[in-house]
């Protein structure tokens, strides 16, 4: 009768040392996978909130300064959303003002609730859009909302820097001036045209994972020109 020989005790500890190690590589790599997965989930995120906010101001401040009254024969130098409280400032870095024409239909005039902005406070863009009858220069006052964003997002910053040029169109000829026309050597009497340009910087990341991270930027060239009278 021959004998049957089984697996020795060291042959079966190197068999399960072989095992453990391939459990550990496999559980490895699907940790990684799901890890991979969800970063890539949460950048999604962050990456279309912030793509989301940054439009929604673009195309907003683009539209400052829009004059209903701006007809055929209208001076555009007194274009009411152009001037005094309702043109465009930025008081401090994170916070930026101006105004156009809302009404429904367009009425010329400036009034309450034709004044708008965004600022970051709180850790939380803020829009003010509401109708306010605030037209205040310090990003204080009524009318601001938080502007709502994925609760997994945090914004963690939003900046606002402004780009000036002045063409003074009555000189001979035309003279330049990297600045606004309030602060250009102007002679008196000449009309000038006053680009503006606003730059923006959007910082956030995901809640809870500090390592995904997303900073935006983008310019926007204000369409309606300021005209200036000296």
């Amino acid at each position: 009768m021959k004998k049957q020989a089984g697996f020795t005790l060291i042959e079966i500890m190197i068999a399960l040392l072989i095992g453990l190690i391939i459990i550990a590589a496999t559980i490895t790599i699907y940790i990684s996978t799901i890890k991979g997965s969800s970063d890539t989930l949460k950048s999604a995120r962050l990456n279309h909130d912030l793509e989301s906010a940054m439009s929604l101001m673009v195309n907003d401040i683009r539209r400052a300064g829009y004059w209903g009254g701006a007809i055929a024969g209208a001076d555009s130098s007194t274009n009411p959303f152009t001037i005094g409280a309702a043109n465009i400032q930025i008081p401090i870095a994170t916070c930026i003002l101006y105004s156009y024409d809302a009404g429904s239909p367009p009425d010329g005039i400036p009034d309450n609730g034709e004044y708008y902005g965004f600022k970051f406070e709180s850790g939380a863009i803020r829009i003010r859009s509401a109708d306010a009858a605030e037209t205040t220069t310090d990003c204080t006052g009524a009318g601001w909302n938080t502007l709502t964003v994925e609760e997994s997002v945090n914004i963690t910053g939003l900046r606002f820097t402004s780009a000036y040029k002045c063409l003074d169109n009555s000189a001979d000829p035309p003279a330049s001036f990297n600045t606004t026309c309030a602060a250009a050597a102007l002679p008196v009497g000449h009309k000038a045209v006053e680009s503006r340009q606003i730059d923006i910087t959007l910082t956030g990341r995901v809640v809870g994972d500090a390592a995904v991270t997303k900073t935006l930027t983008s310019t926007v060239k204000v369409r309606n020109d300021r005209i200036f009278t000296q």
